[in-house]
């Protein structure tokens, strides 16, 4: 049985991950910021998955 939760925790770190990678190999950013950025991204991104899935519950449950 899969977790509903997978998929967005898959986006959250993949994300973060490749936001570090970028900032920190392409765009030369120290790797402090570079982390520091990553960890942004995963904040902001779980923030917007959580209110889509509470949003296609609440749907769900009106029908």
């Amino acid at each position: 049985m899969r977790s509903k939760t997978f998929l967005p925790m898959f986006i959250t770190v993949f994300l973060s991950v490749f936001t570090y990678y970028l900032l920190s190999t392409w765009a030369s950013v120290s790797e402090n910021k570079s982390m520091a950025a990553g960890v942004l991204v995963a904040i902001l991104c779980s923030g917007i998955l959580k209110r889509i899935s509470d949003k296609k519950r609440n749907d769900s449950n009106k029908d």
